[in-house]
């Protein structure tokens, strides 16, 4: 190859790497818990302990592309779950699983994990071992 087609392929090779860069999203994951609670009044929702990352900060501008949550519930029992981030919230129909999340969601905003007794249920019941793992991505760039 000659010096004119060594430098193109030069400069094809840097122009795919830059560009390769830039669609990289620097992404990582967070993992918090929150107190024990008791829901105990038919009909209001009791909500957990604030859900944030160690140093919210560093994920500052980040969604969050998916969280992983687990709960216990005493055998036997059940309530209607939902893990919220302001407003926003998702259902979740099992004690342990994994959805994507809302694409308003940030990394850097609290969640809180939300429950209700099921219509007629009259017990109280203490809920343990509230968890999120949450995976966040920068966002990508909007292109108007």
């Amino acid at each position: 190859m000659r010096g004119a087609g060594k430098l193109a392929l030069a400069t094809l090779a840097c122009l795919a790497a830059l560009w390769m860069a830039s669609s990289i999203q620097a992404a990582g994951s967070w993992v918090a818990s929150a107190p024990p609670l008791t829901v105990a009044v038919p009909g209001r929702v009791a909500s957990s302990g604030v859900l944030l990352p160690a140093d919210p900060a560093r994920v500052g501008g980040q969604g969050i592309a998916a969280v992983s949550w687990r709960f216990r519930l005493p055998a036997g029992r059940a309530l209607e779950a939902r893990l919220c981030q302001a407003d926003r919230c998702l259902m979740l129909a099992t004690s342990r699983g994994r959805r994507t999340a809302p694409q308003a969601w940030r990394a850097d905003a609290p969640l809180r994990f939300r429950f209700r007794l099921p219509e007629g249920e009259r017990r109280a019941l203490r809920v343990e071992d509230l968890q999120v793992i949450v995976e966040h991505r920068r966002r990508a760039p909007s292109h108007k």
